[in-house]
């Protein structure tokens, strides 16, 4: 039985990428991906299985799913903690508002 990620022959409909202009966290969680697959830190594999692995697959976009399972996968492997990551969101979400 296929996961809430497996949707093969569901009605989607079309796909405008027009519609959609990348934003630039969107941009840095492809480079952060990249980077941590340049450091041996995660494999595609690794992070599809976490994604498919996410209980809010569904209610996520497509790279909040990547920000999501790499936050995962990071905790997982113990390379950070949840509570070191959400500091260090909050300090960068206060200087990217400034002041």
């Amino acid at each position: 039985m296929g996961g809430v990620h497996d949707m093969g022959g569901s009605p989607g409909g079309p796909i405008y990428k027009d519609q959609h202009e990348v934003e630039d966290w969107e941009r840095l969680a492809d480079a952060v991906n990249g980077a941590l697959g340049a450091k041996g830190l995660q494999s595609t594999d690794e992070l599809r299985r976490a994604i498919e692995s996410l209980e809010n697959y569904l209610d996520l976009s497509y790279y909040e799913r990547w920000v999501a399972a790499t936050e995962k996968l990071l905790v997982e492997k113990g390379v950070l903690t949840s509570d070191a990551i959400d500091e260090r969101a909050a300090l960068i979400q206060r200087r990217w508002n400034g002041p």
